[in-house]
């Protein structure tokens, strides 16, 4: 996949995300949670808490979106950082998921570790074409 495809892609997905988190705050936050009972007091700062992570992630996705016009070097360089960004993000969920009572969806979990990895790989492509295309030049 060409830089510029990955990162439509990645946006895409991470502005579908973003309103998804945005929209079921509340629902994401009582079931994520559910093994400590949290009151309405505790779901409501859940929620609020998914909501402003909904618009992190919507602003990440427009950052992504808008980086698919540049040259492929500087758009490597952007998607390099998403990939490392969203892998970070990605193993905070499975350490939660694996040493805490929160219950992060392992299909979203999945799904982020794949994008991490194709981002990254295309990443490191872009990057090696550009060294190999400036040693030819010079």
């Amino acid at each position: 996949m060409t830089t510029k495809n990955v990162l439509t892609v990645i946006g895409l997905l991470l502005g579908l995300q973003g309103i998804g988190i945005f929209v079921g705050g509340e629902a994401i936050s009582t079931q994520a949670f559910a093994a400590l009972n949290p009151d309405a007091t505790g779901i409501q700062i859940g929620a609020m808490l998914h909501e402003a992570m909904g618009v992190m992630c919507l602003m990440v996705a427009l950052i992504l979106f808008f980086a698919r016009d540049l040259e492929p070097a500087a758009g490597g360089k952007v998607l390099m950082g998403a990939s490392i960004g969203i892998a970070l993000t990605t193993a905070h969920g499975f350490y939660n998921m694996f040493t805490t009572v929160v219950a992060p969806p392992l299909p979203l979990l999945v799904m982020m570790s794949v994008l991490a990895l194709v981002g990254l790989v295309t990443a490191l492509k872009t990057q090696g074409g550009n060294a190999e295309g400036s040693a030819e030049n010079a």
